[in-house]
């Protein structure tokens, strides 16, 4: 049976006023797939994981997620990031939330938005309905404030309980160490449900020791199935956890392949160069 895919991106370019950071970038990405990116920095392996999750507009191209065109700028994107977490090398987090409110805040929102259309929907039909011969149905109203407020919060202690970390959850930011905040930061992606993760560099900004445990649950994400893009430097993790590798340069997919045709079996010369140099 064939992987359905779940991100589709076609002839990405991104300029920034006249330098191209990105010339052309073609990648299908299939449900459950690790894929790994690799390449010198600036290369813009950022830069393409930020147009995915149209932090940056692009310039020309297409991305392809659920059937709809995130570059089209008549698309609600706000919509389908739901389902495409974004994990940082600064964590991100919100410094004046604590834990429990840094995960819950994202899901709690957007259920309190489908909640409010539902109930504007319902409230222009009663109103149109003293008007019309056949009457719409009402729409169900699903759960309650307090009942969405109840589920993010019962969620988000099941996910810190997951990482060892549900005594964290009354802490703020500023008290953590570098690879709980990136720990939480990962949890945070996940209370949304997503159908996909993107990782920019999630170690790059961690002591050595910590980089271990932020690793450790990525690759538990990844033996449970998840679909994840991640940035990194950490060569022996992208050759022990992905499926594919990808190298950029000069804004360009130069190699693509299993770790063992990436790593072990390199074609491209700027390959063989970048490899030499990060595993000497």
């Amino acid at each position: 049976m064939d992987k359905k895919v779940i991100l589709s991106v076609k002839d990405l370019t991104k300029d920034f006023d006249k330098v191209k950071v990105l010339k052309g970038i073609n990648l299908d990405v299939y449900e459950g797939d690790v894929v790994a990116i690799i390449g010198l920095s600036g290369c813009g392996k950022s830069t393409f994981l930020r147009c995915i999750n149209c932090m940056e507009d692009p310039t020309g191209g297409s991305i392809i997620f659920n059937g709809e065109d995130l570059a089209d700028m008549k698309v609600d994107i706000n919509v389908h990031r739901q389902k495409i977490g974004m994990v940082f090398q600064q964590f991100n987090l919100f410094n004046n939330l604590n834990v429990i409110d840094n995960i819950t805040l994202a899901p709690i929102i957007v259920a309190k938005n489908r909640l409010r259309k539902v109930k504007l929907t319902n409230l222009k039909n009663k109103f149109l309905n003293l008007f019309r011969k056949e009457k719409a149905e009402m729409l169900k109203i699903e759960k309650t404030v307090a009942q969405i407020k109840k589920e993010a919060t019962e969620r988000a202690y099941d996910l810190l309980k997951r990482i060892g970390l549900e005594d964290k959850a009354d802490a703020f930011p500023a008290t953590l160490s570098g690879g709980q905040k990136q720990r939480i930061a990962i949890v945070r992606a996940l209370a949304m449900e997503p159908d996909v993760i993107l990782f920019d560099e999630p170690t790059s900004a961690l002591d050595p020791e910590m980089v271990g445990e932020v690793l450790e649950l990525i690759k538990e994400l990844a033996d449970e199935g998840m679909t994840m893009v991640i940035v990194t430097h950490e060569m022996g993790f992208a050759k022990e956890v992905a499926n594919r590798v990808i190298f950029i340069d000069d804004g360009k997919i130069m190699e693509e392949g299993t770790p063992q045709q990436v790593f072990n079996e390199p074609k491209n010369e700027r390959l063989q160069g970048f490899l030499a140099k990060v595993l000497q």
